[in-house]
């Protein structure tokens, strides 16, 4: 069984790697539950595909403008740990003091929080790739990508 509980921080999820295949990741993990693919850009190009695991609670996202690498993870298991410490449960306090410990010293808050929604806030660590987001306080879901080398160049870690 293939580690999907920890986070490195540039490099993936345990034993899945930023840059691998689509096909790699079915050969690690086996068919995903979901796929959805969506476009970000208005000409509809820049297409992501999104595949969702629920046994592990993640989900890896696939760019085309990277030649379908694996670009992106978001978690929502609460064994997920970073640096050996579990993030996801944690109220914003708590979440903000695991940071510090771990030198996170450059971080960009936003709240997405609207009348229809329920209170929602993004914690984002650019220098890391990392975005954390809090559902009523508390850490409900982690999302990173690689690191980049400059502003147009993946550091890929494979």
């Amino acid at each position: 069984m293939a580690n999907t509980t920890e986070i490195k921080i540039g490099q993936g999820l345990g034993d899945i790697k930023f840059g691998i295949s689509r096909e790699k990741l079915k050969e690690i993990l086996g068919e995903p539950e979901e796929t959805e693919a969506f476009s970000l850009g208005e000409d509809g190009f820049d297409t992501t595909e999104s595949w969702h695991y629920d046994e592990f609670e993640f989900s890896a996202s696939f760019d085309e403008e990277f030649d379908w690498k694996l670009v992106r993870i978001a978690i929502s298991a609460p064994e997920a740990e970073l640096n050996g410490e579990k993030i996801i449960g944690l109220t914003k306090d708590e979440l903000l003091k695991k940071l510090e410990a771990l030198d996170f010293c450059d971080l960009d808050f936003e709240d997405l929080s609207s009348a229809d929604s329920t209170n929602q806030e993004l914690v984002a660590a650019d220098e890391y790739g990392m975005t954390f987001w809090l559902d009523n306080g508390v850490v409900s879901e982690i999302q990173w990508e690689p690191l980049f080398v400059d502003e147009d160049t993946i550091r890929w870690p494979i």
